[in-house]
C-alpha cells in the first residue's frame, strides 16, 4: 500500500498530547508501508514540535480569515490525498466529509465523538466509548484492539523489585487542571516512604516550585522531562496517580495499580475499568494515599493484551474492498 494520507489533529496546553502522540504512530506504521502522511494542524507551537521531532510533513492553517472547509479542500488537491484521518475536535465540517467520499477519498476517525464522524467510511474506538452505532453511515470498530499505543508496548516485559515503593505522577504532556503539585504534596503527608517520579513538560508552569518541593520532601523525588521508552521506565513502577487518557490502558498492560483522574465528561467511562487494578477518582479531596498502598497488589504477567496494527489492517482492508468496486 502505498498512499497519501492526510492526518488531522493538534496539540495544546488545553488539549494536551494524546491526539497527536497516537496519531504520530499510527503515521509510523503508515510510514512504514512507503505512504506519504501529512499532518493538517492549527498554528500550535506543542504540535508542531512533536511533528517535526518525527520528521513528518505538516500544513499550518493560515489564522487569518480562516476558513476551513477551503483549507482541507486545497490540501486535498495539492498533496493529492486518498486517505483522510481525524481526531480532532474542533468542529471540523460534516460536509468535508461528504466532498472527501464524493472524491473517492476514504475518510476515518479516531475516538471521534464530533458530527463529522457519522459520516465517515470507518470509525475506531475504544471499549470505554459510549457510542450509538445505529447514527454511523460507516463501518464502526470498538474494542482494545484499536486503542493505539507505542510499539514498545507490545513487547514482553518483566516487572522490576524495588526495595522502595516507586509512585509515578503523571498528569499527562501539559497538566490541564495542574494537579501535579498538590497530589505530590499529598503524597508527601503518607508516613510509608516512597521513590515518587514525576513525568512533566519542561515547561510547566509549576516546574520551579516542583524542583524546590523536591529538595524539602521527605521522599525521593525525581523529575523527568522526557521519557524515551515509556514502556520500560513503567517496569519500574509499583504505583501511578494519573490522568485519564491513554496512559490508562498502558498502566493496565503494565499491571500496575493506579488512581486516575476522571473528568466530569468521562464519568460515564469509569464503570469498564472496574475489572482492572484501577481506581477512579473526581477530584484531589477523593486521593487517599494510605488506603492506595494498603491495597496495592503487583502481578508479574499482562493482565490485559492489544494485538497491534489492527487499525491499519481494517483501513486496508476496506481500501481495497474500495478499489474494487
Amino acid at each position: 500500500m502505498s498512499k497519501n494520507i492526510l492526518i488531522r489533529c493538534d496539540a495544546s496546553q488545553s488539549i494536551g498530547l494524546g491526539h497527536i502522540t497516537r496519531c504520530l504512530v499510527l503515521a509510523n506504521e503508515f510510514r512504514k508501508s512507503k505512504c506519504k502522511v501529512f499532518f493538517a494542524i492549527k498554528n500550535n507551537e506543542l504540535a508542531i514540535e512533536k511533528i517535526k521531532e518525527q520528521q513528518f510533513y505538516f500544513i499550518i492553517a493560515n489564522d487569518d480569515n480562516f476558513d476551513y472547509f477551503n483549507w482541507i479542500e486545497k490540501i486535498l488537491s495539492e498533496k493529492k490525498i486518498d486517505i483522510f484521518i481525524g481526531d480532532i475536535r474542533d468542529g471540523f465540517p460534516i460536509e468535508l466529509i461528504t466532498f472527501m467520499k464524493n472524491k473517492n477519498i476514504l475518510t476515518v476517525a479516531i475516538d471521534e465523538p464530533s458530527d463529522y464522524a457519522k459520516e465517515c467510511d470507518i470509525c475506531f474506538y475504544p471499549p470505554h466509548a459510549k457510542i450509538d452505532k445505529t447514527k454511523y453511515k460507516g463501518e464502526i470498530y470498538q474494542g482494545l484492539e484499536y486503542i493505539i499505543l507505542r510499539p514498545e508496548f507490545y513487547e514482553k516485559f518483566e516487572k522490576k523489585k524495588n526495595k522502595m515503593p516507586n509512585i509515578l505522577v503523571m498528569m499527562g504532556g501539559t497538566d490541564t487542571y495542574n494537579l501535579t503539585l498538590p497530589v505530590v504534596k499529598k503524597i508527601d503527608t503518607c508516613k510509608e516512604n516512597f521513590e515518587i517520579k514525576l513525568i512533566l513538560s519542561e515547561k510547566h508552569k509549576d516546574l520551579d516550585l516542583l524542583n524546590k518541593f523536591a529538595k524539602i520532601s521527605k521522599h525521593k523525588v525525581i523529575i523527568y522531562n522526557k521519557v524515551e521508552n515509556m514502556a520500560y521506565f513503567l517496569n519500574n513502577i509499583d504505583f501511578a496517580i494519573s490522568q485519564f487518557g491513554t496512559i490508562v490502558y498502558e498502566l493496565i498492560i503494565k499491571n500496575i495499580t493506579s488512581v486516575v483522574f476522571l473528568n466530569k465528561k468521562n464519568k460515564i467511562v469509569g464503570k469498564y475499568f472496574n475489572n482492572y487494578p484501577i481506581e477512579i477518582i473526581n477530584n484531589l479531596e477523593e486521593l487517599n494515599i494510605n488506603k492506595f498502598y494498603n491495597n496495592k497488589f503487583i502481578i508479574n504477567q499482562r493482565i490485559l493484551d492489544i494485538k497491534k496494527n489492527t487499525i491499519l489492517e481494517k483501513i486496508n482492508l476496506f481500501d481495497s474492498r474500495k478499489g474494487e468496486k
